[in-house]
């Protein structure tokens, strides 16, 4: 993937660049990926740019996604699901994002906005990682869903079954 490009005070496009941070956020340890840039040091005080030495700086939707991050992390620290554990799981049984989001009973684009943003919700979070590691919630979940066709349910039957043995 191609990095992401931010405007340095001289008007010069640099990369985006991301290290992993580890924070106490409420009382627990984190470990997160968090995105920012490099551009001149400026003091506070008289703003005056220091040319010789670089460091890190945060547009404000580097900030956003930052804080995100921080959040994803804490839910999955308190047992919800995280990004990783949803898209291996699709990725073994073979189940679309916007079907694992329909059987759970959540809106179309959930499973798809968690793997992509992160754990948004404490109790989704734990509800997804329940059906996850539990197939027989899930295969109730999957005979009970309105929104899918028959043969659809039969075939993620035999997904989840073959894939278990």
């Amino acid at each position: 993937m191609e990095a992401k490009k931010v405007l340095t005070r001289e008007n010069k496009p640099t990369d985006e660049l991301q290290r992993s941070v580890k924070k106490i956020f409420k009382g627990t340890k984190l470990m997160f990926t968090e995105a920012y840039f490099l551009d001149y040091e400026v003091d506070e005080n008289t703003g005056v740019i220091n040319k010789n030495k670089k460091v890190r700086h945060y547009t404000k939707e580097q900030v956003n996604r930052n804080m995100k991050a921080l959040k994803s992390a804490y839910l999955i620290s308190k047992g919800a699901v995280s990004p990783n554990e949803i898209i291996e799981f699709r990725s073994r049984y073979r189940i679309a994002a916007s079907t694992l989001s329909m059987i759970l009973g959540f809106s179309k684009n959930t499973i798809s906005n968690i793997e992509n943003d992160g754990v948004t919700s404490l109790p989704s979070g734990r509800l997804i990682k329940v059906c996850l590691n539990n197939l027989e919630i899930l295969r109730s979940y999957i005979r009970d869903c309105d929104s899918i066709d028959d043969h659809k349910k039969d075939e993620l039957d035999r997904n989840l079954l073959q894939c278990d043995m």
